[in-house]
Parts: structure tokens; sequence; C-alpha cells
């Protein structure tokens, strides 16, 4: 955070911007972070025993099940920054969180683009927002091939188009219109640049 206010004691920023809850098996987490954190009453979660779950997984699990009393908990949304642009076999895991938490709107988002799940149950209208989105984007069916998926809004939309790995995927189209709507029979992750400002 203090990287955002520059002109901001890092201290101050660091204070102003705690974490609610640290949540994770603690191995990437350099101890003096941590006791600064502690010391400010930030919710420490060790979950060190859980080998099985990312990081990512285990705080989405929080934000669930602390959401589930709310009237709008199926509403929520999570953004999750700095999702992308590391280590591949970490990137692959926080698309697999996003898969296995289908029911929730996750979006992960890097400096160069916001990724997230468009379940098969639906049919999406995505607003794009010109100023900070666009134009590059993609729709990569995941776990299933997609025998028909359908697009208005792209330069080159789909039309009961049968996708899948090892065969057409839609990457690097673009956005022609503010509004894309998207159809499929199987779940698809939806890609779009972010605009450098």
């Amino acid at each position: 955070m203090p990287l955002f206010f520059p002109q901001e004691d890092a201290s101050d920023v660091r204070r102003r911007y705690k974490p609610d809850v640290i949540k994770g098996d603690m191995d990437s987490i350099r101890r003096e972070v941590l006791e600064f954190y502690a010391s400010l009453g930030t919710e420490i979660v060790d979950k060190s025993h859980d080998q099985d779950t990312t990081d990512l997984h285990k705080c989405v699990t929080y934000i669930r099940d602390s959401a589930s009393g709310l009237d709008k908990s199926n509403q929520l949304c999570v953004l999750v920054v700095g999702a992308l642009g590391g280590r591949f076999d970490q990137e692959m895991g926080n698309l697999n969180v996003i898969c296995r938490f289908s029911s929730m709107r996750i979006v992960l988002l890097s400096n160069d683009s916001l990724i997230h799940l468009l379940p098969r149950t639906y049919c999406h209208e995505i607003h794009i927002q010109t100023s900070v989105e666009g134009p590059h984007c993609g729709l990569i069916p995941i776990g299933t091939p997609s025998k028909s998926s359908t697009t208005t809004g792209l330069q080159w939309d789909l039309n009961n188009t049968a996708m899948e790995f090892g065969g057409l995927v839609s990457t690097s189209n673009i956005v022609k219109e503010e509004k894309v709507t998207v159809q499929s029979d199987c779940d698809l992750l939806w890609t779009i640049s972010i605009k450098k400002l």
C-alpha cells in the first residue's frame, strides 16, 4: 500500500490500511510483518497444518463463511489484487479457486488483466469500462469443453461455437461495444486487458 501513497510515511499508510485478518499457512510472510499487524489488532489465523488448499482458498473460505449471515452475501464480490503475473502454478491455483467457489463472484486482477468466471447457468452481460479496460479480451472454457458458446459485442463474436483446449479458444479477441453478452453450455473464464494509465 505505501507504493500507492509515495508522498506519505509508509508506517502511517500501513496503519491506515491494515488488514482485519491474515490467514494462511504463514510460509511466505515475514515474521516482522506478521508481528507488526498483530500488534495493531489484526487477527492472525494460522492454517499451516492445511497444505491441501492454497492461501487464497483459505481466505475465500473465511470471507464466504463470514458473509453467510448477511442478506446480500450472494452478491458479494471478492477482488484479488496481485493474483496474476507470478508463478504459473500459483496462477493455476488461483484459477482453481474461482472454479471451486463458482457461486461467488471472484475477480483476479493484475497490472495487465482481469479474470473472472462466467458460470454456464447464466446469460452474462458484461459492461465494459472503456476508460480502464480493453480492448483485448478472451473467453476460455474451463473444466469441460464447450459445445456451444455465443457472444455479442466482440470483433469476432461466437455463434454457437464449440471451444476446447487442443482446439479453438477465443483469445486475442477485441471488445467492440460497451456491453458484451456471453452464453455458454460450460463455464468460461472471461479475461480482459487493463489499460496502462
